[in-house]
Order: structure tokens, then sequence, then C-alpha cells
């Protein structure tokens, strides 16, 4: 089998699981999806975003409370939240120490930060966290697909209570703010049917 048939019969296999048995996922496994989030892209290469691995399970019931109930939080072998960071504007210290690494010369920083500063600095702070947001998004996607590579099942949530999520986990809500959950796991029973579009639905080209 080629490797383009693995990777999409692993997106065939992925659906959102909503009730995980008791098999735990192993060091190495969780090693592997969390690495796939942690070197995902994002916009500037600035990384707004922290993953915490929840295994507790009394903090995972009480997710599960300020998550209405979705059984998927507490029967998870490891519940990922992830945090989308608020600290992204130009002044801010995360942010230029995350621009420093490319090695730029002082100039040349200095033009890139000025860059930054115009793209960023006139949106207003729900605008900058759904932008953090989307970056998040896109290590949240590795690492479902990374997961489903190697037989993993996960479930993205956004229908949580987010005050209560920070406030269970001590989140700094100065710097971080709570943007998905997905646990992981493996399936208690056989997924449904994947229903969707076809493909001459969904694409189109211009040539």
């Amino acid at each position: 089998m080629n490797l383009k048939t693995q990777f999409l019969d692993a997106m065939q296999f992925r659906h959102a699981c909503k009730l995980f048995n008791e098999q735990k996922i192993s060091k190495e496994d969780l090693r592997f999806i969390l690495e796939a989030g942690r070197v995902s892209p994002s916009s500037f290469g600035a990384e707004q975003w922290k993953f915490i691995v929840v295994q507790n399970e009394v903090l995972k019931k009480e997710i599960e409370a300020a998550s209405w109930g979705q059984k998927q939080v507490s029967t998870s072998s490891d519940l990922i939240v992830i945090l989308a960071r608020k600290d992204v504007r130009s002044s801010d210290v995360y942010t230029r120490a995350q621009l420093r690494r490319f090695g730029l010369a002082e100039e040349a920083f200095n033009g890139f930060m000025e860059i930054y500063k115009a793209w960023i600095d006139g949106r207003d702070d729900q605008t900058l966290e759904l932008w953090s947001e989307k970056q998040c998004y896109i290590a949240a996607a590795n690492m479902m697909s990374a997961a489903a590579f190697i037989g993993i099942d996960s479930c993205p949530i956004e229908g949580f209570d987010a005050a209560k999520v920070n406030a269970i986990l001590g989140i700094d809500t100065a710097v971080f703010h709570t943007a998905l959950l997905i646990p992981f796991g493996y399936r208690a029973s056989e997924q449904r049917a994947k229903h969707r579009l076809s493909f001459d639905e969904v694409v189109e080209f211009r040539v």
C-alpha cells in the first residue's frame, strides 16, 4: 500500500468519537500525536498555542461537567486542552522572542516587526484571540490526523464553558484562553458511515 492510500485510509478512519473504551494510549503514541501539533505551521511562525494533557480522572470529570456532559471527555485516555495565546501584539515579550529566533540582522528584524505590527496591532483583542485560535486549529487537525494514522480516535469539542475550564485548570487568562478540547483514545463501538459531499461538489478548478 502506498503512502497516499495509507493517509486517505486514515482520513476515512477518523471520525468524531463520542465514547471511548478503557484502553490507554501508550506514552510513545501520545508523544507522536503531541509532536504533530508542536511542529505544525503557524502564522508568522509565532506558535500561538499551548497543549495541556489532562490524564487525571477527577479533572476530566469536572471538565466533562463544564462541557455539557459530553462523555467522550471523561472516557478518553488523554484529554488535550489547546490554549490560544493572547500576548501576540508586537510589543509583547513572547512575540518578540519568537520572532527573534529567525536570526535576522537587526535592520531586517525591525522591518519584519513593522510588517507584523501593521497587521496585528490595529486589531481589537477579540479579533486577535480568534486569529490565535485559527492557528490552534491547524495544530489540532494535525494531531487528529496523526492519531488516526496510527489507529487512535479523537473528537474536537468547542461546546464547553471556557471560563469554567479555565478555572478548573488554573489557566492564566491574562495570557491564554481555552480554544478547543480534544479527547483521544480508542472507540467503544464501530463508527457510523462517513457522509461527505463528492469531490466535484467541493472542488472547483480555474484554469
